[in-house]
């Protein structure tokens, strides 16, 4: 996966595909790192953690030091994690040196640069960087001669051979190895996730038994203050394959992410817009978390060398995406994965993530497999099961899963042809807030009606709260210069014709009457409790898949429903019942308060989420148009 956006995906593209053809010098966590593995319940005095002897993840020293000088050069941006004390360290350690050349350079090379320059610089730095443990003896003229730098376009190796040296200077001068060690404590924050998912399912094991592949070494390399975006790893070692993963859990993607831990170790780094605190305290959830992006990555070194044997075929099958592209075209003109075939790679890592994690947890499976299809994979749940076919076949003949591509790929073109492929993507994409804004973008226009029935400061609230509602939609259109237009409205100045287009409404239907005229066609409405209070309800004759994050770190998610909705923020997305074309956003709230959380409503990949402190509710339905 590429940290850029829709037009500029290729150069990440093919530097990432450069970067998994060729091989690497050196060899992580040799030169001195720590290589002691302690018990995983206790802090250790290591950044390094073998999960068996062929399972290495770490957090290198080279990372962070480009982390620090990338925010002394930037400050808080996107790229960022939220770390909080940690921050405070960096900038009482590392502040009196903003004006160190390495800043000076970096500054330079990102001034005035959007999320793709970031994310393409940190992902080509954090590459060519992070095998070298020791941070004062990053060896420029080694980096510059591997054969993957010889592939960069001229300016990155240009700025590579100034901003490496200076880099390694900083760290001479400012004794950042001391910082670094003083910190080690800290980096087992997010070293004990890692450990702790890579052993609940080892990839050596899980990948030699059912992808039929031996001999292989796994590396994943993390950093801990910035964000690179999550992309996977072929090398060669002293003959030895290494496959792997590196940089950070993308936040906005196909991973039901409603964590404390996501929400402070991940951003937005498509739109740079903020993200809501609807998540919960979960480290089992982390742990799912991570072993969805770890697999992934690894279905990747599965599965790209024979898909890029295999361009012709699948270009023959790119009416799966035209399908995508009809109904989403704003997702697929700013996300680079719907360019061209990039998609079927994406599937293969995703069916093989989903397969690898039903292994630990089923409905967790279950629950990404919605959500995958939420994101225009409209294929991801036949694609499951036909991993799993092929995997037992492949294990009963002895022969590699990767072998039984071709098959996979003709099963496919037998689901979904050129002449049915809109009806397939109907009935098994759900309706989602991302489907809704999308249609926005196509209608360029979208009405924002805030109720106006509370009390004075309740009204207040809700306008409020429409009002930054309509701020970062106005953001989130303008990135990409679509033009949509974004109007304003009380619930009372509303006619039936406004009602015909793409709306949001905002408030319960206490106080927004729009909303109290629509609930009743929607899923979900409110209804009033003997004791004067608001609570959810189910609507019936809807056929809906539900599942709920909860805070039990030994059951993160199981299918079913919150059973007290009494105190509850809701996020739902319906076709609009007015104008089945055009779609309706319900951001409401027991109360103002929860109504605020859902400030920006884009992104949802599921149908509905209803927020509460004891759990998070998602929910999935499908419309299809043609039967609306």
């Amino acid at each position: 996966m590429v940290a850029v956006k829709g037009r500029d995906v290729v150069v990440a593209v093919l530097l990432i595909f450069a970067v998994v053809a060729s091989a690497c010098v050196g060899s992580p966590g040799q030169s001195g790192t720590p290589t002691d593995t302690p018990a995983t319940n206790a802090p250790p005095r290591t950044t390094i953690h073998h999960v068996t002897p062929n399972v290495t993840v770490e957090i290198p020293p080279s990372l962070e030091l480009y982390g620090i000088v990338y925010y002394l050069a930037v400050g808080n941006d996107t790229f960022v994690t939220d770390r909080g004390a940690y921050a405070r360290d960096v900038e009482s350690w590392f502040g009196p040196f903003r004006n160190q050349s390495a800043v000076l350079i970096l500054r330079k090379w990102l001034k005035d640069a959007g999320p793709r320059v970031k994310g393409h610089t940190n992902i080509v730095v954090e590459y060519f960087i992070r095998n070298y443990p020791d941070p004062e003896e990053i060896n420029v003229s080694e980096i510059l001669n591997t054969s993957t730098a010889q592939t960069l376009p001229p300016r990155d190796r240009e700025f590579l051979a100034e901003f490496l040296p200076a880099l390694r200077d900083f760290a001479r001068v400012t004794n950042f190895s001391a910082f670094y060690r003083s910190h080690i404590d800290t980096y087992w924050e997010d070293l004990s996730i890692y450990a702790g998912a890579l052993e609940k399912l080892p990839p050596d094991k899980f990948m030699e038994k059912y992808a039929g592949v031996s001999g292989i070494r796994y590396l994943f390399v993390h950093p801990y203050f910035v964000i690179v975006h999550g992309h996977n790893l072929i090398e060669e070692d002293n003959g030895t394959t290494v496959w792997g993963a590196g940089g950070n859990l993308p936040l906005i993607r196909r991973f039901p992410q409603r964590t404390l831990w996501s929400y402070k170790t991940a951003k937005d780094d498509f739109m740079e817009l903020p993200l809501n605190r609807d998540y919960i305290d979960n480290p089992g959830l982390d742990e799912l978390l991570y072993l969805n992006f770890i697999y992934h990555e690894l279905g990747h070194d599965i599965i790209n060398p024979v898909l890029r044997e295999r361009l012709l075929e699948l270009g023959q099958m790119e009416y799966f995406i035209w399908a995508i592209r009809e109904d989403m075209p704003y997702l697929t003109r700013y996300d680079g994965h719907f360019s061209s075939v990039n998609m079927f790679y994406e599937s293969f890592a995703d069916a093989w993530a989903d397969f690898a994690l039903s292994h630990v947890d089923p409905d967790y499976a279950l629950l990404a497999i919605n959500m995958q299809k939420a994101w225009g994979e409209f294929w991801i749940g036949f694609q499951y099961n036909l991993t799993r076919k092929y995997v037992e076949l492949a294990r009963k003949e002895g022969k590699p899963f990767a072998e039984y591509a071709p098959e996979i790929l003709e099963e496919l073109r037998k689901f979904a042809s050129s002449d049915n492929v809109s009806r397939v993507y109907e009935m098994n994409v759900p309706v989602t807030p991302l489907r809704a804004f999308d249609r926005a973008s196509v209608t360029r226009k979208l009405l924002i009606i805030y109720g106006t029935g509370g009390a004075g400061e309740e009204n207040a609230a809700i306008k409020s709260t429409a009002e930054r509602v309509a701020k970062i939609l106005g953001e989130f259109y303008g990135k990409e210069f679509i033009g949509t237009e974004i109007v304003l409205k009380a619930d009372v100045d509303v006619t039936q014709e406004d009602l015909k287009e793409n709306v949001v409404l905002v408030g319960n239907p206490r106080v927004n009457s729009i909303a109290r005229e629509l609930q009743e066609k929607f899923p979900l409405r409110f209804v009033e409790l003997e004791n004067g209070s608001l609570a959810l309800e189910r609507s019936p004759g809807w056929s809906v898949d539900s599942f709920v994050l909860t805070a039990d770190k030994n059951d993160p998610v199981v299918r079913g429903r919150l059973n007290d909705t009494s105190s509850v923020a809701l996020l739902l997305a319906v076709r609009n019942p007015v104008n089945p074309e055009n779609y309706v956003v319900w951001i409401a709230g027991t109360n103002a308060n929860l109504t605020a959380l859902f400030e920006n409503p884009t992104y949802y990949l599921s149908s509905y989420e209803i927020w509460s402190k004891k759990g998070i509710e998602l929910g999935f339905y499908v419309q299809p148009l043609q039967s609306s």
